[in-house]
């Protein structure tokens, strides 16, 4: 009894140094623990930046079609010619074909040489507009277009990534939900026993001094709740372990782990229903279409072909169709000179690169990427049928198992009963009823674990299929 008092001190002392963090005494939910991790759990808030910088690689790739303004100021200020220049111009590049608009004014005034003299303007300058217009090279696909889409890709890209770690999160937040369940149905299990010997140690002592058992009896009942003390502590060891992994998932408004309290436990496992399982095909058909991972791989498929159509583009000529126009405005400097000031310019640009190694090289390469993509999407595609044929295989044996178990439980508890009374009429030993007591705990923890197991393999199976229980992330605001 000494050793009793003992362990229940340092039980007491225990719980006064690890007060829960967690005040509310309400049974703790799947559902809080889940979204808890959704709204704090580290890794899913990495996840979420991903697609904040995929944000800002479109926005980066919008910038390819910003207006440019640029300018030109130039003066002339010692030597045989004195003269000063001025040039501002627009450019606006489009993705209508990589067709680029521009436009500017410049103003020329002083003394020029002859040669040069076509950079003298009227007096207000000279107005220009014009376009350029890819005929071949950088007509249907350029660098510009080709980054946006990718870029616009990669937004979703980033966003499957998101949906796998959360479908990890909210899979292994379960299983360690489940665990802490199985934690606390051990100890209330491992209480029950202990219960059970502490109770009739009294009635024990008595019938020994009355001679109705041997005083050994005393002294085996003893030794049971020492054996059940020491079972105790190990399963309060268990349901710490288990509440301190739970805390990597349920965390408080601040974002820190917090330590659900014995308190917190629900008093049983919920019902179980077996008719939202689909069937094995069905199930590996919607894994195939919703799963993250293949939508992921299936954008990065179509990223390495938008640059396989580009580099194959870039192996073209360059021919460019280039048209502007500009008009003098106001009166001529020299009155002498004629005045010019309706001007029309058509021009056709050339650019052939004739080894055209740099664009070869690079489709080479993309093309060598989107073979291997397509084996990894085989092969992950493979992987997922296998999964969801695995889970289906684990759901039929744990189901047969928790029935088999649940029917020991049953014939455990039968034994025990029938021990028990045997042992109240002196027809039995406190060793045999020790062990059926023992059996019948140890059948009701197989039940426990059976029953857990159910709820992690359907954990699984949500996983599986990509079943979310919490918002996705196109439904969020970053």
């Amino acid at each position: 009894m000494k050793n009793s008092y003992l362990i229940s001190f340092f039980f007491v002392l225990l719980n006064i140094a690890t007060p829960s963090q967690a005040q509310d005494k309400k049974p703790l939910s799947l559902e809080n623990v889940v979204n808890s991790a959704v709204d704090a759990f580290p890794m899913l808030m990495a996840s979420e930046q991903r697609i904040a910088a995929a944000q800002g690689e479109y926005l980066s790739a919008e910038g390819a079609f910003d207006t440019t303004l640029k300018s030109q100021n130039r003066w002339s200020v010692a030597g045989l010619y004195e003269n000063q220049n001025n040039d501002v111009s627009l450019e606006q590049p489009t993705s209508l074909g990589g067709t680029t608009f521009f436009g500017g004014w410049r103003r020329g005034v002083g003394d020029y040489p002859v040669y040069d003299g076509k950079n003298l303007t009227a007096q207000n300058g000279e107005f220009r507009v014009g376009v350029n217009v890819p005929l071949w090279r950088n007509r249907d696909i350029d660098r510009r277009r080709a980054s946006l889409k990718q870029a616009e890709l990669g937004q979703n890209v980033a966003r499957y990534d998101y949906e796998q770690m959360l479908l990890d999160v909210q899979r292994q937040a379960a299983h360690r939900y489940w665990d802490w369940i199985l934690a606390g149905q051990r100890l209330k299990i491992a209480e029950q026993l202990l219960t059970l010997a502490e109770q009739r140690d009294a009635g024990i002592r008595q019938r020994a001094a009355a001679g109705d058992i041997p005083k050994i009896e005393i002294i085996d009942n003893q030794r049971a709740i020492i054996e059940r003390q020491e079972r105790q502590v190990a399963a309060q060891r268990f349901l710490e372990q288990a509440a301190i992994q739970l805390s990597l998932y349920w965390r408080n408004a601040q974002g820190e782990p917090q330590l659900p309290n014995k308190e917190q436990l629900p008093p049983s496992f919920p019902a179980y229903d077996s008719g939202k399982i689909l069937p094995v095909a069905s199930a590996q058909e919607i894994a195939k279409q919703e799963r993250p991972e293949l939508k992921r791989v299936a954008l990065q498929l179509e990223q390495i072909q938008t640059e396989l159509e580009l580099q194959n583009n870039q192996i073209a000529p360059g021919i460019d169709l280039s048209v502007s126009a500009a008009t003098d405005i106001g009166d001529n400097i020299n009155k002498k000179d004629k005045p010019n000031r309706n001007e029309l310019y058509v021009g056709v640009n050339i650019d052939i690169p004739l080894q055209r190694r740099v664009a070869s090289g690079r489709a080479q390469v993309a093309n060598a990427n989107l073979q291997r993509l397509s084996w990894e999407r085989n092969l992950l595609q493979n992987r997922i049928e296998a999964e969801v044929k695995d889970v289906f295989s684990a759901l039929t044996a744990i189901k047969k198992r928790l029935e088999l178990s649940q029917q020991q439980q049953q014939a455990a508890q039968q034994l025990a009963e029938g021990e028990h009374t045997r042992f109240q009429l002196g027809d039995s030993t406190l060793l045999f009823l020790n062990l059926r007591e023992i059996a019948h705990g140890d059948a009701k923890l197989l039940v426990a674990e059976a029953t857990t197991s159910l709820f992690k393999t359907l954990a699984d199976y949500q996983a599986a299929l990509a079943v979310f229980s919490v918002k996705k992330p196109q439904e969020k605001t970053y």
